[in-house]
Formats: C-alpha cells, structure tokens, sequence
C-alpha cells in the first residue's frame, strides 16, 4: 500500500516538473518564434513595398498601427479593410496583425481562426501559409491538444521545410504537456543533430534535453 501511494506521489511530483518545464520552456519558443518569423516578414513586405511602389497600403497600415494606442477597435477595422481590399503583401501582413491584437485581448480562439485562415488561402504561397500555421500554434497553443498540435505541425516537420525546427520544438513542448518525456526528447534530438539547426535553437533544444534526461 505504502509502495502504491509513494509511486502515485512521485509522479504527481513528475507531472507538476513536466508542466514548469513546458511553461518555461514553451515561453522562450513562442517568443523566438514571434522574434524570428516576424523579421523575415517584415523584411517580405519591405521588398515587396519597394518593387511594386504601393506606398498607399503602406500608409493605411501604418496609420492603423497608430491607431491601436486610442483605439483598438477603430484599428481592428483598419486592418480588417487592408485585409479585404489592399495588395497582397499588406493584405498579410494586416491580418497578422489583426490576429496580434486579437490574441493580446485574450481572444485566443479568434486570433487562431484569422491565422488558420491565412493558413488555408491558397492565394499566398507556402512559405506565408506556413508562418501562419506557426502563428497559429504560437498563440493558441493553451487551447490545443497534443494531437492538435501533432496535425498542424507534423506536415511542416520535413527535412526541405525552413521551419522544421520551429515545428520539432511545439511537438516537444506539446509531449511534455502530457507527460511524454520520450517524445519530447525524440523531437528534441532531431533538433541537435540536424546540420541545418539555427545556433539559438540547438542551444534551447539542449538545455531542455539536460532538464529532462537525455
């Protein structure tokens, strides 16, 4: 009996490590992840601004951008016109923003949808649907189960996608959420070992396989 409830006591104890870890852990990726892909971007919509010259949108844009200090729903509406009407780089780049805004409310789910939306507009090209895919899980990831998680990041987790590693450390995070120490450490090591993985990642990715036991 004794046996029975110090095995049941270690591994309440395990799963209360297991979810510090993840809130730690799972901070600094979503933050290297908004670091990261919102760079690359905005130096996109940079370059696209500058060949076609449409200053215009880059004016409504920035004018809603000014507009969330007063007023975020008089913004919301800025955006969500850019969003119909404006050329496709700030068409993009207005919904994401939108979703910004949306997820810094507390309107999780609502983000989530305007960046699955994105997501699935066949209008953009892979690259863009799969930022979008990652914004997705960024900000949503507290309403997500693991095998949510899974189906969104899994079609990214091939060794031709640039965010692979990106997508190898939600699945990690997402394992050790539910307890699945091996998972995460198969996800972690891919992360280690693959030649393509950016310095800043492998470092996170290491650190967290030393917390949990390689």
């Amino acid at each position: 009996m004794s046996d029975e409830l110090f095995r049941e006591v270690d591994e309440e104890v395990r799963q209360d490590r297991y979810q510090d870890l993840v809130k730690r852990y799972g901070t600094y990726v979503v933050g290297a992840v908004v670091l990261i892909v919102g760079a690359t971007i905005a130096f996109v919509v940079w370059r696209d601004s500058q060949e076609s010259a449409r200053m215009a949108d880059s004016e409504r844009f920035l004018t809603a951008v000014v507009e969330e200090q007063t007023s975020s729903e008089a913004a919301l509406d800025q955006l969500r016109e850019i969003a119909k009407d404006g050329t496709a780089g700030y068409r993009y780049l207005a919904s994401l923003r939108e979703a910004s805004l949306l997820a810094e409310a507390g309107k999780t789910a609502d983000a989530v949808a305007v960046f699955d939306a994105l997501a699935a507009d066949e209008a953009y090209s892979t690259t863009y649907r799969d930022m979008a895919k990652i914004f997705a899980v960024a900000n949503g990831m507290d309403l997500m189960s693991r095998d949510e998680v899974r189906n969104r990041m899994e079609p990214l987790n091939t060794p031709e996608n640039p965010f692979r590693f990106t997508a190898r450390e939600f699945l990690a995070v997402a394992a050790i959420g539910v307890g699945d120490a091996n998972g995460a450490r198969e996800m972690l090591r891919s992360i280690v070992e693959d030649q393509g993985t950016p310095l800043a990642t492998r470092a996170r990715a290491s650190e967290f396989l030393a917390l949990i036991g390689n």
